[in-house]
């Protein structure tokens, strides 16, 4: 509830509770994550696009990531995924207290739609058979060429060499078979390879583009 006197609502706590805590946190995390190296300063670079000096502004608290950077970082990191999620999750988050209907979802769809359109991106289109497709699990975020994973990398050699699929990478890496789909969806989305053939006897196979 609001104060008595004054003009300002009341003071979060924790780790919002201001933007030293904020970014004391966040450099936490992705020195958790990343480490401290200059490998880690690329790699944090290739995630969000951000400029070396911000990077290293993060990694030393200076200040956090703000706005589409921080977006950006909770679609491509699993901590600062973890992160947000934990805080939806806490004392401070607004507990729902029946679904979402859909009106709301309704205009949820239109206006990631908006979105993607001002961006100069399709968020709408029919799209071919895939076998490896979770629609559940469609990525919101794509990532361009620059941000693909180990794992996509090697898919795609994999993809030149032969036949591959999802389960080759689940095996191999040691990850879910949604993770697996979820890399091959973005690989797709990212127009890096497309799917050809029968659903049964088709092949994945690398874009000329």
């Amino acid at each position: 509830m609001l104060p008595k006197t004054g003009r300002k609502f009341p003071l979060w706590t924790g780790v919002l509770g201001g933007r030293d805590t904020y970014a004391q946190t966040i450099a936490e995390l992705l020195r958790k994550e990343h480490g401290d190296s200059r490998r880690a300063i690329k790699q944090l670079m290739r995630q969000t696009d951000a400029s070396e000096r911000t990077v290293k502004h993060w990694l030393s608290a200076q200040h956090g990531p703000d706005t589409v950077y921080f977006l950006r970082l909770v679609v491509s990191s699993p901590v600062i995924r973890a992160f947000v999620l934990g805080l939806l999750e806490g004392p401070a988050a607004i507990t729902l207290t029946g679904p979402v209907d859909r009106i709301s979802l309704a205009r949820a769809r239109e206006a990631y739609a908006a979105g993607e359109a001002a961006g100069g991106h399709s968020a709408t289109g029919a799209r071919e058979y895939d076998p490896e497709r979770v629609p559940e699990r469609d990525p919101i975020n794509v990532p361009d060429r620059a941000e693909i994973n180990e794992r996509q990398r090697w898919f795609l050699g994999r993809v030149v060499e032969g036949r591959c699929d999802a389960r080759e990478i689940a095996a191999v890496w040691d990850v879910s078979l949604k993770t697996a789909r979820r890399d091959i969806a973005a690989l797709k989305a990212a127009d890096l390879i497309c799917y050809v053939g029968s659903p049964r006897k088709g092949r994945y196979r690398k874009t000329t583009g």
